[in-house]
């Protein structure tokens, strides 16, 4: 079947602004369910390639790729998440009436197009009738801009600096001087990866001051209580109401990770088709080399386990829903997750899996963790000062390429002062552990206002340790993060920190690792332990952290184990 192609087709907005997209469709025959997706990043950059548009067309969709409000070739002023609900809603009506198109509509993308696709299901527009997120967000707040009250640094200061060369350039005649201001914004995006995350105060940030676009940056990085300007961008409160199918994707090393986690939670409960595959991927990294680690073929999907590509795999399941439905695909299992260290795919009938154990391995004197209480045991300590913090070695990150995601080697990390580290004996047998990963704590310290990190390591016979997941508390939001409260010096806390989650197999001869400390920089902000503002401030103090494990105080991990079939 020929493809037709259209560049540029208008789509006017109830208030009259003009979002422009490029339209993939079969040249006979029809009508069509159309595929829509909604994108700031261009859509004639390679950015909308995680679906192959023409082949899509060729199976017979109308195929929409469309710029958002204010970037590229749509008019208007970008404005980030509140404007993609009514947008979002406009363009899947105004999709579903293209010539030829059948009234129904599908959406699809990846990250800040996966949230396109959230925010129009929340508006519920009469012809959408399934979503395909991949590795999205679905809060601005919650694990996105912040996470338990520490901003994602790295993240928020890469993403809009990125944001803010595309956006200057739509602006430039506003400014007289535009090439010098971008070319030091060009320079200001080079200089992340090795001092810019590192200027103070965060709500002076050079790159965005100096190019003076974006100014929603620095108000999303000083309202850092979970306000209702906030909640006005989340979607988790109206998954509920949602009436369309999702296919969502997620990686084990993704920054959204826990969004993509909580949607299928929320769909699942309340009955609408979903369907959930979580691979050890990273944010824009999907084959099966991730970090230091090397999952095999079968996880990378171009070709996933030896089977079909992405392409396939969206296609299959718009085929079932936009078009006939797939007895085949509806007697599989709705999960499908990769469980590293064994390196193999399993399907789950739940997330979490329905035969979960929630096992706790308490921490001990000497640098231990064992399944054992503790009894008299001694606190160990450590100080923490945030102009020497502990950098970003691997995990859930999307940064400048300097620091890379996924599993990476932690022996720098563990070799520091200022991280606490408690290993398992090695293991006699092999031990499944695949969901919610959690560590209560004891804690006390001399400041105000702190930080506690937590990361699960697994530990081969040769020594090395490999992150798999792990978790911030910003102490002042221990209990509220929309009230927080400073802290009683020297006082203990009891703590919950959430790393959310991972699958892995730790086999037998390796180590069960806990690492604890105060920073993750610059993936997460700094604390400044003054018990100030963490954002419009230089002044740093040196804090003194204590980490109780006690017949008293007993800090433990909470590992989902499964058990063996």
């Amino acid at each position: 079947m020929r493809v037709v192609f259209e560049r540029d087709v208008p789509c006017t907005l109830r208030d009259g602004i003009i979002l422009r997209a490029n339209v993939y469709r079969p040249d006979e025959g029809g009508p069509y369910p159309v595929i829509l997706t909604r994108l700031p990043y261009g859509k004639d950059g390679s950015a909308y390639s995680v679906l192959d548009p023409i082949r899509l067309a060729e199976a017979g969709y109308i195929v929409v790729i469309q710029d958002v409000r204010g970037c590229f070739a749509s008019d208007g002023e970008f404005q980030g998440f509140p404007q993609e609900f009514n947008d979002g809603y406009d363009a899947v009506e105004w999709a579903a009436h293209l010539p030829n198109a059948n009234d129904t509509v599908g959406m699809y993308g990846v990250s800040y197009y996966g949230y396109t696709q959230w925010a129009a299901a929340a508006m519920k527009p009469p012809s959408l009738r399934v979503v395909a997120p991949t590795i999205a967000l679905d809060d601005g707040w919650l694990g996105a801009t912040f996470r338990h009250g520490a901003i994602e640094w790295g993240m928020t200061a890469s993403w809009f600096s990125g944001m803010a060369v595309a956006n200057l350039f739509k602006v430039k005649e506003q400014f007289e001087d535009f090439p010098a201001r971008f070319g030091r914004l060009v320079y200001d995006n080079d200089r992340l990866s090795h001092e810019g995350y590192f200027d103070l105060p965060l709500d002076q940030f050079g790159a965005l001051r100096r190019a003076g676009v974006l100014p929603d940056f620095f108000e999303q990085i000083t309202r850092t209580r979970y306000d209702d300007t906030w909640r006005a961008m989340s979607i988790k409160p109206h998954y509920d109401q949602m009436d369309v199918a999702a296919f969502l994707t997620g990686g084990w090393y993704d920054v959204f990770l826990q969004s993509t986690l909580d949607a299928y939670l929320a769909l699942q409960q309340n009955g609408k088709e979903a369907r959930l595959l979580i691979g050890p991927w990273s944010h824009i990294n999907f084959t099966g080399a991730v970090g230091d680690v090397e999952f095999g073929a079968a996880a990378d999907i171009g070709f996933l386990n030896f089977e079909m590509d992405r392409t396939m795999l969206h296609r299959r399941f718009f085929d079932h829903t936009l078009k006939q439905p797939d007895p085949g695909l509806e007697q599989e299992p709705p999960v499908r997750l990769f469980v590293m260290g064994s390196n193999t795919w399993r399907y789950a009938s739940a997330w979490p899996l329905p035969e979960t154990t929630y096992t706790p391995y308490y921490l001990h004197s000497e640098s231990t963790l064992s399944t054992t209480t503790p009894t008299l045991e001694p606190a160990d300590h450590y100080t923490y000062d945030p102009l020497n913090p502990v950098i970003t070695t691997g995990g859930n990150l999307l940064m400048t390429p300097s620091y890379r995601p996924g599993p990476l080697d932690q022996a720098t990390v563990e070799a520091r002062d200022d991280v606490l580290v408690y290993t398992s004996a090695p293991l006699e047998e092999a031990l499944t552990v695949i969901g919610p990963v959690k560590a209560r704590l004891f804690v006390s310290t001399t400041a105000q206002d702190t930080d506690f990190v937590v990361r699960l390591t697994d530990v081969d016979p040769s020594g090395r340790s490999l992150n798999l997941a792990d978790g911030i508390v910003r102490m002042r939001y221990r209990d509220s993060l929309e009230h927080p409260s400073l802290l009683e010096p020297n006082h203990i806390y009891a703590i919950e920190v959430d790393l959310w989650a991972t699958a892995n197999v730790f086999l037998p001869g390796h180590c069960i690792r806990v690492q604890i400390t105060s920073s993750n920089f610059p993936r997460w902000s700094r604390n400044l332990n003054t018990g100030e503002s963490n954002e419009s401030t230089a002044e740093t103090i040196v804090a003194t952290q204590t980490i109780l494990h006690d017949e008293k105080h007993p800090s433990h991990l909470l590992l989902p184990v499964i058990p063996l079939a």
